[in-house]
């Protein structure tokens, strides 16, 4: 693995988990890299299926492995947890991009709590 960016495309969620006992959820998306910062969407107000259309990226020293991501219910007091999943890097830094539905569980029962849509791509430094 060699160094590079990965540039994150969170597009979208299809059947989020409402966690809120008066109304729909406001889901939003926390992922991360280890040894980099936490990036966040907004959230999006009451809906199963939000569209978060969030873009970033991060440098990558090519020792990074996994990209976690939690999917999070947007609450005055606090924010409810509907699920995580993590995502292995080693297909991207083979294939460069990669454009999927990854699931989304609650770690304890690994219910699926909902989907979230990624374009994960993968660019390379040479040199």
């Amino acid at each position: 693995m060699s160094k590079g960016e990965l540039h994150v495309r969170v597009l979208e969620g299809r059947n989020v988990k409402d966690t809120d006992a008066i109304g729909e959820g406001d889901p939003f998306v926390e992922f991360w890299i280890d040894g980099h910062e936490k990036h966040a969407t907004d959230p999006r107000n009451n809906t199963a299926t939000p569209v978060w259309l969030y873009e970033t990226t991060f440098p990558l020293s090519g020792k990074e492995h996994h990209l976690h991501i939690r999917l999070l219910d947007k609450d005055l007091l606090s924010n409810d947890d509907i699920g995580e999943t993590t995502v292995d890097l080693g297909p991207i830094y083979q294939n460069y991009y990669q454009d999927t539905w990854i699931h989304v569980s609650q770690p304890k029962s690994k219910e699926s709590t909902g989907e979230i849509h990624l374009v994960l791509e993968y660019f390379p430094t040479y040199g």
